[in-house]
């Protein structure tokens, strides 16, 4: 499966950007704009969506708070609004790796529900990746010091390029967040605000693509 660019949202749940949610950031409502942009610039372009939500059993607290999140059957599990597409598959928790053919043609957001923040420990994303020709993904959600750290890096370490969307991300204070982003950075992971991300406009020529790619990794076109 060929394309050029995939957008990956980690984690997009209301537990992390609502007010009433169990663990809600003061900044999560600048950040819910960041993320539906990129979703309405995903829509608009026919970019690819890969999505992962965290199911948590009642009972549990879950791995990415001090507070019990994600739970299943709460509204705090529930994907953000506006941040489901129209043509959507979701897989739900079950452990396998079958995977329609051109899954990513059929349907433009795929959904992957997990237990765990590490997208690359999740069987279906996992061989889904490795069918994938190289592209570049770009991240947003939740969790900068694991699931978005965890996914940047396994995605290089895969020879994907990365583009973190630095401003449509957040960081839950769990964590040493400028070690992840030096992490990050080390390995080749570009971090550029929505706005230059949506520059890249739809269905580029050859030459344009090259310029914008140049562009969106700091460099001269």
């Amino acid at each position: 499966m060929r394309y050029e660019r995939i957008l990956l949202d980690l984690e997009v749940q209301r537990d992390f950007f609502y007010p009433t949610g169990q663990c809600y950031s003061k900044n999560a409502v600048r950040v819910a704009r960041k993320i539906r942009r990129l979703f309405k610039w995903a829509r608009e372009n026919r970019i690819p969506v890969i999505s992962t939500l965290l199911r948590v059993p009642r009972g549990r607290r879950g791995p990415m708070g001090p507070m019990p999140h994600c739970i299943m059957g709460t509204d705090g599990e529930r994907k953000l609004p506006r941040t489901a597409l129209p043509s959507r598959l979701n897989f739900g928790l079950r452990g396998i790796t079958d995977l329609p053919e051109d899954i990513l043609s059929r349907y433009q957001q795929v959904i992957f529900e997990k237990r765990l923040t590490d997208i690359m420990v999740h069987p279906r994303i996992e061989r889904l990746v490795t069918e994938l020709e190289p592209a570049m993904f770009v991240i947003c959600g939740t969790g900068v010091t694991q699931g978005v750290v965890q996914a940047a890096l396994g995605l290089r370490s895969r020879g994907f390029g990365v583009v973190l969307a630095s401003d449509a991300v957040i960081a839950l204070g769990d964590g040493d967040v400028e070690m992840a982003i030096l992490r990050m950075k080390a390995k080749g992971v570009i971090l550029r605000p929505t706005r230059r991300i949506i520059q890249l406009v739809r269905r580029p020529t050859r030459r344009q693509m090259f310029r914008r790619v140049a562009v969106l990794g700091g460099q001269h076109a």
